[in-house]
């Protein structure tokens, strides 16, 4: 099948969305379905003439099914809409844009902006069962498919044994607001345990202005400068054996379509401390591999329950590598896209019949 798949830049990009996709399309493709990414450029002089170009681009390729990363709505929107009938539309949607702002006028009027392109797609795919309720919910859909991450995309390594020394929390995101990043050097802070050293991996300058502020705080205290690495980006091979070095990974988001690096660490048989955001609470089970939050004093209880507790930090490694048999894999969401991509066309051609 010919597919056209869109987003903005390139798909070697690290970020869960971006990997997700890649990961989804390295698999169609092994299995003989020609997809084309289409790069758009995430900065355009005008949004709407983008979209257009990219309606006739498609139209001039004809691909059967165009699937479309929901962070590219503003071009998809009139590019769905112009399209040739012929060509079905997926929407992939990790989460909507409009939910990482507080409510308001810039919420409701990306709200808008997305419901549009939301009603022009044939078929409507999720990534977590969470966020595939809150756009029934909120949009009115009847059906929207989930496609679960994978957990399977790192190494698996020998948990490396220490003798002493502080434990290792192992935070891994994109220096972005809504990672809670700051929120986490504060309440770390506050514990001011020797017992521990914080190790953030992930990209600094996706956001150098919130990356600019993690460095100011981190360089402006004693303690933080003392017991927290900043790794930056690492490559698969290095993460693996990061998250086998790991007493713990967290996560204080205050949203999460899903979170991949928790079903990853999970895999890896370490512990999650998580803010119950999002999806999250859907993803890893409170009280078993997971201590998970509400707020921040939440934050600070968690993270000092789990460096003062041998036992508990034993009993959630036993439940991480317990549960870890059972997560979803990577061909296993390649194939409930493809199904979804296969009742998009269905759906076209007028030979869908339900189910």
């Amino acid at each position: 099948m010919r597919i056209a798949w869109i987003v903005y830049g390139t798909l070697d990009q690290i970020t869960g969305g971006y990997l997700y996709d890649r990961l989804v399309v390295e698999r169609l493709r092994a299995q003989g379905d020609d997809v084309e990414v289409v790069s758009l450029d995430p900065a355009p002089r005008s949004r709407v003439l983008s979209g257009l170009a990219l309606s006739r681009r498609l139209a001039r390729a004809a691909p059967a099914v165009v699937v479309g990363d929901e962070l590219c709505f503003r071009e998809l929107g009139p590019a769905f809409a112009a399209l040739p009938r012929r060509i079905a539309r997926v929407l992939l949607v990790h989460h909507l844009s409009a939910w990482e702002l507080p409510p308001g006028p810039r919420r409701a009027a990306l709200s808008l902006l997305e419901g549009a392109v939301i009603r022009l797609s044939d078929v409507h795919l999720a990534t977590s069962a969470t966020t595939a309720a809150r756009l029934r919910r909120e949009h009115g859909l009847a059906r929207v498919e989930v496609a679960l991450p994978g957990a399977d995309r790192l190494a698996l390594l020998p948990c490396a044994a220490r003798e002493g020394g502080p434990l290792r929390i192992v935070f891994v995101g994109s220096f972005i607001p809504r990672k809670g990043l700051l929120e986490l050097l504060a309440a770390f802070e506050r514990i001011g345990s020797e017992a521990a050293t914080l190790v953030l991996v992930g990209d600094r300058a996706r956001d150098p202005a919130y990356g600019g502020a993690v460095r100011r705080a981190i360089a402006g205290s004693a303690f933080l400068r003392a017991h927290v690495a900043a790794l930056g980006v690492l490559g698969d091979d290095a993460l693996a054996a990061e998250l086998a070095r790991a007493d713990a990974l967290i996560l204080p988001s205050s949203l999460e379509g899903y979170g991949m690096v928790l079903t990853e660490a999970v895999r890896a048989g370490v512990p999650v401390l998580a803010s119950r955001a999002g999806a999250i609470a859907e993803v890893v089970q409170d009280g078993a591999e997971a201590l998970l939050w509400d707020d921040g004093e939440g934050l600070v209880r968690a993270l000092s329950r789990f460096l003062s507790d041998a036992p508990l930090r034993a009993s959630m490694r036993r439940a991480a590598v317990a549960r870890s048999a059972g997560l979803p894999t990577w061909d296993g969401t390649a194939a409930v896209v493809r199904a979804a991509v296969e009742r998009s066309v269905a759906c076209r051609s007028g030979t869908f019949s339900g189910g």
